[in-house]
């Protein structure tokens, strides 16, 4: 799975478990992250959070 594949996966994972409180588990996932000087993860997060925000912006209605 290539990674922008796997940035929406987690993205809608975080969404289906957590609904309106995903993008606050991603921000805290992220700062955890960012506090043990781990860059690649916390990229990973903050991408996960910008998908996040994207899909609220314009969520997919699936039939």
């Amino acid at each position: 799975m290539n990674n922008e594949k796997v940035i929406k996966s987690i993205a809608n994972t975080l969404i289906s478990q957590y609904g309106d409180d995903a993008e606050t588990v991603a921000m805290l996932r992220a700062s955890e992250y960012a506090a043990a000087f781990n860059n690649d993860e916390w990229i990973k997060w903050e991408k996960i959070i910008s998908e996040i925000q994207s899909i609220d912006k314009s969520p997919i209605l699936d039939s």
